[in-house]
């Protein structure tokens, strides 16, 4: 017996039986969303790259126990952070992460890939020590580092990274810090705090008064409250994670709980 229906025997069937195929929509295959891998980092400032392109994407691998030798040898806290940085992030766009291309980053940047190695190595949950004054006890508490860290994102990437500070007698262009200025400050961590204000300022003060900066005397010459307005407006600026004190809830008696956090802290340096 032949299913096959003849148009012109029928051509009323046949014409209905066409305009019902064409009106059925074929089914939707299948979409498979995959979730974003835990080594690829969007990067809240970026790598702006000689020709002008602004590159936010960056990949970061997973420590293992020759990095954990490598950053036990680090003679304090703030060369164990640079030996993780370093180890750890594997590229920038296209181009792979060596010491200058690091160094390049905004500061924001290089902590937004510090915090993506510890979640790659350890999980984005993490239990911290924390003084509950309902208790009267240190308690330790989870924290979730996805969550509970907010990211600052520069709205412009080429022009929110410079801005100008009016101060009492000069108009003052600023920088945000790069890894050069946090390497300054973490090789001179020693010096007194005037000092170190000294040194953030000499590696992010372009101009004053549209004159360049070439010599620390410059910085060292401006006033105390004006050196104290550029700090101030530089740490309101700076993106990435921003690592403030938390408040967490105690597990116990379920009051307030101030939990500090950095990345010495986080890593356990």
């Amino acid at each position: 017996m032949s299913n096959t229906i003849s148009a012109a025997a029928n051509p009323a069937l046949a014409n209905d039986l066409l305009t019902k195929a064409l009106q059925e929509e074929p089914a939707a295959p299948e979409i498979t969303i995959l979730p974003p891998s835990d080594t690829e980092v969007i990067l809240p400032g970026g790598y702006i790259t000689a020709a002008g392109e602004v590159i936010t994407e960056a990949e970061i691998r997973e420590l293992n126990g020759k990095d954990e030798e490598a950053i036990s040898r680090a003679s304090n806290t703030g060369k164990a952070i640079l030996t993780i940085l370093q180890r750890g992030t594997v590229r920038i766009g296209d181009e792979k992460a060596d010491e200058k291309l690091l160094d390049s980053l905004l500061s924001g940047d290089r902590d937004m890939l510090l915090l993506a190695i510890f979640k790659a190595t350890f999980g984005e949950e993490v239990d911290l020590g924390a003084y509950c004054v309902g208790c009267n006890d240190t308690k330790v508490v989870k924290v979730n580092l996805t969550t509970d860290i907010p990211i600052k994102v520069l709205t412009d990437p080429i022009n929110d990274r410079v801005f100008t500070v009016q101060g009492k007698k000069n108009e003052i262009t600023v920088h945000l810090p790069t890894g050069v200025s946090q390497k300054e400050l973490i090789l001179n961590s020693d010096k007194t705090p005037a000092e170190l204000t000294t040194l953030l300022l000499e590696t992010t003060v372009m101009q004053i008064d549209r004159k360049p900066v070439i010599s620390k005397m410059q910085v060292q010459n401006l006033s105390i409250s004006d050196r104290r307005k550029i700090v101030e407006e530089l740490d309101k600026r700076v993106s990435g994670p921003q690592f403030e004190d938390l408040t967490v809830i105690c597990p116990d008696c379920e009051g307030e709980v101030t939990v500090p956090i950095n990345l010495g802290a986080l890593f356990r340096l």
